[in-house]
């Protein structure tokens, strides 16, 4: 069997989405899994889905790499309180991320989830793509990207990475609730947790899988 590359979108605390895609697409051993970042706020469950996450790589089943996007960075910043938790709380989805850990909101929040979300990757390049959250300056080698860049650029119009590689990323809700196809860029945050769905991209044949809240899926082609 073919081994696939499968990138799995922005998930925003939606946990039962993401279990009916991983039922669907059906992931097998020798297939190679990226997650895109962004697994908390806005949506219900992202204790939820940080447990899934977690169970996936520790089953040792699967060739899986966690990025780490915005939402990440902001739920960190909001363990210290002040104006970054009245942020992340007003305008980024952070009460439901607190409601899904009840009453002890973010003091119930285990060391193994901290750790998880720790080591999540900035980004990973193989043969012919590069993956990363948000965005990539066109001229400057993956290794040398700013931070910002990697988590926080909007989609907009990109140029083609000096690499000659195609770049997929999460990050820039699409609207359409379908993904942003470039060519040399593409863009898998369907926006689940605002109404939208769930995606996942074959990168190999460009079928991709969506799954939403009211446990529907389809499979369609870029």
């Amino acid at each position: 069997m073919m081994r696939r590359t499968l990138a799995i979108g922005d998930i925003h605390g939606c946990l039962e989405p993401l279990k009916l895609l991983w039922d669907t697409i059906q992931p097998q051993l020798e297939d190679r899994i990226i997650f895109v970042g962004d697994y908390v706020d806005r949506g219900p469950d992202t204790k939820g889905v940080i447990d899934f996450l977690i169970g996936l790589r520790d089953s040792g089943k699967y060739d899986i790499t966690f990025l780490s996007g915005n939402h990440e960075e902001k739920f960190f910043l909001a363990r210290h309180g002040g104006s970054e938790m009245a942020d992340w709380l007003a305008h980024w989805g952070g009460k439901e991320t607190l409601d899904s850990y009840g009453e002890d909101g973010i003091n119930a929040v285990s060391e193994s989830h901290w750790e998880f979300l720790r080591t999540c990757k900035p980004y990973l390049e193989t043969e012919d793509h590069l993956f990363v959250h948000a965005n990539l300056e066109a001229d400057v080698a993956i290794a040398e990207q700013l931070p910002y860049t990697l988590i926080h650029k909007k989609f907009g119009s990109p140029l083609p990475h000096q690499s000659g590689k195609t770049m997929i990323c999460g990050h820039t809700a699409q609207t359409s609730h379908l993904p942003a196809n470039l060519g040399h860029a593409i863009c898998i945050d369907t926006d689940p947790g605002r109404g939208g769905w769930l995606t996942c991209l074959h990168v190999e044949t460009g079928q991709f899988w969506q799954t939403n809240v009211a446990g529907e899926t389809c499979l369609k082609k870029l």
